[in-house]
């Protein structure tokens, strides 16, 4: 399978960007989400209601940290891949240097004539 360091980059890119965004309506919808429940006071009959919605922005928020965290990993081994593609291609090309250099030296796998050495 041949790997394009740099495709590998701008996926990484893009993906931090996804993640960044992310992270920002999250950030948004928490806080109107947040004054909602505020909005909706301390009345006998919206207490509970009150408290589940909190109750479930925590539990999106965990989602949402997790999702973020998952990514972050996805983003890390994106990078940590077009390293080990770049390490990779750093070793051929010097195999292939160092096979041409010992090429250029002289015969390879000479054998000997009629009257031996």
């Amino acid at each position: 399978m041949q790997v394009e360091p740099a495709r590998l980059v701008e996926l990484a890119a893009s993906s931090e960007h996804v993640l960044d965004a992310m992270r920002s309506d999250w950030s948004l919808a928490l806080d109107e989400l947040s004054g909602a429940c505020g909005a909706l006071g301390d009345n006998p009959g919206t207490v509970n209601l009150s408290a589940s919605y909190a109750d479930a922005l925590a539990d999106a928020g965990e989602v949402v940290t997790s999702l973020a965290d998952a990514l972050e990993m996805g983003i890390a081994g994106l990078v940590d891949a077009a390293q080990d593609a770049v390490r990779a291609d750093d070793t051929v090309a010097a195999e292939l240097d160092r096979a041409s250099r010992a090429l250029d030296e002289g015969p390879f796998w000479s054998t000997p004539g009629c009257g031996g050495r």
